[in-house]
């Protein structure tokens, strides 16, 4: 007889299994698959969890010199480490913002082009707060791009829409969501 709770343990490992497999594949793609999302020469980016530098290296070759990356980490660390190596690439068009407790992302209004939640959302306890930020700091037009690796696509659909921010697309077999700022929002982030 066939145990079917051990065979459905087995179907959930073998998807977590996938998604690491995905997210290797991405990390080692980085540019083609930041090119594939829109990202281009002259626009202003957020990297928002951004680690060593896994996305923000490539994502500010793509923009250029006349373009801009804002690097935002809670890890002093990787933003050292990502600071290195853009120095080394000579790359100054990277800011590094250190994330603190607040949850005001310290940027302009209406200011980015593209922000990147990529495999960070589960680390953000409010995330709906988060969205409203992107949405605040995102000119209208503007996208947001995530890879919500640990938590439910259902969720971001949810969070993103109740925002106001359309889906405009599902890349790389509809692992990767992008959501398109539709309209502007009163400040406050209330309807």
């Amino acid at each position: 007889m066939i145990n079917l709770g051990r065979l459905s343990k087995h179907f959930r490992l073998l998807k977590h299994i996938g998604k690491f497999r995905f997210k290797y594949w991405l990390d080692k793609n980085a540019s083609d698959f930041l090119a594939e999302i829109g990202i281009k020469e002259g626009q202003a980016i957020l990297d928002f969890g951004c680690g060593s530098d896994t996305y923000t290296i490539p994502a500010a070759k793509l923009v250029g010199e006349s373009g801009i990356v804002y690097a935002l980490d809670v890890s002093r660390k990787a933003l050292d480490r990502m600071e290195e190596r853009a120095k080394s690439e000579e790359l100054e068009n990277i800011v590094r913002i250190d994330a603190s407790s607040e949850r005001e992302i310290p940027l302009e209004n209406k200011k980015i082009d593209l922000a990147l939640l990529i495999d960070v959302l589960q680390e953000i306890d409010d995330r709906a707060a988060l969205f409203d930020e992107i949405s605040r700091i995102l000119k209208l037009g503007g996208a947001v791009c995530v890879y919500p690796m640990h938590i439910g696509e259902e969720e971001v659909e949810k969070l993103a829409s109740d925002r106001d921010f359309n889906l405009d697309d599902k890349k790389f077999e509809g692992r990767i969501l992008v959501f398109r700022k539709s309209k502007e929002r009163p400040l406050g982030g209330s309807r």
